[in-house]
């Protein structure tokens, strides 16, 4: 008898790092259908790169339509702020 795989939801929202112009460093932006409901949760991000970590939301910043002339998404979005980790947390670097 085959077992049957339960397929994973598919996910209805994307966050991804984005360069905070007004203050510097990063920002987390989330795409999706209720992307301004998140403050306080924590969320996979994914970089450029494909690697996927989890990162707290502290608070939003910014929710509203994009039109895509700049990510190519159009829909709702939300730009939040995160707690940074500090640097030696991450894992070590295998040679």
């Amino acid at each position: 008898m085959a077992e049957e795989k339960k397929a994973a939801p598919k996910r209805s929202h994307k966050a991804g790092y984005a360069r905070d112009k007004l203050k510097g460093g990063y920002i987390i932006r989330v795409q999706g259908p209720h992307a301004a409901s998140f403050a306080g949760r924590q969320v996979p991000v994914t970089s450029k790169d494909g690697a996927e970590t989890m990162e707290q939301l502290t608070d939003l910043i910014w929710s509203g339509m994009d039109d895509g002339k700049v990510s190519g998404y159009v829909g709702h979005c939300a730009l939040y702020h995160f707690e940074a980790r500090p640097r030696g947390e991450e894992d070590e670097i295998l040679f």
